[in-house]
């Protein structure tokens, strides 16, 4: 079920990824712009506590940050350990996940992209 940090996280990542498509499962949605970046933000069938999950395409959202797949997998890592939550990873694409549980997840988030997009300028 929908939820506000699941909507927060969407509009402020909208700015940055362009528009999300909802997933044909309706769990979610994905970004899926080559140039600007593919990642899901999901807001069902997550980790207990979770009110959202991103997860994020290596690849390009590693080049959109202008950033090596290995430097954008240890933000990931990073953004992990901040927030603490557990995932529940997707087997089809494998893509690493965060759990966001609360705004200042968000925040941890947008801020940290943001940041990496204003160095790539």
């Amino acid at each position: 079920m929908q939820n506000q940090i699941f909507d927060s996280l969407v509009t402020r990542l909208t700015v940055h990824f362009g528009t999300g498509h909802p997933l044909v499962s309706g769990t979610g949605v994905r970004f899926q712009s080559a140039k600007r970046g593919k990642l899901t933000i999901y807001h069902a069938n997550l980790a207990t506590g979770n009110q959202a999950e991103v997860a994020f395409e290596p690849a390009t959202v590693a080049k959109r940050l202008s950033m090596s797949e290995r430097e954008l997998r240890s933000l990931i890592g990073d953004f992990r350990s901040r927030t603490g939550r557990d995932v529940s990873p997707d087997p089809q694409f494998n893509w690493p996940r965060v759990g966001l549980a609360d705004a200042e997840h968000v925040e941890v988030i947008v801020t940290a992209i943001e940041k990496c997009l204003s160095a790539a300028r």
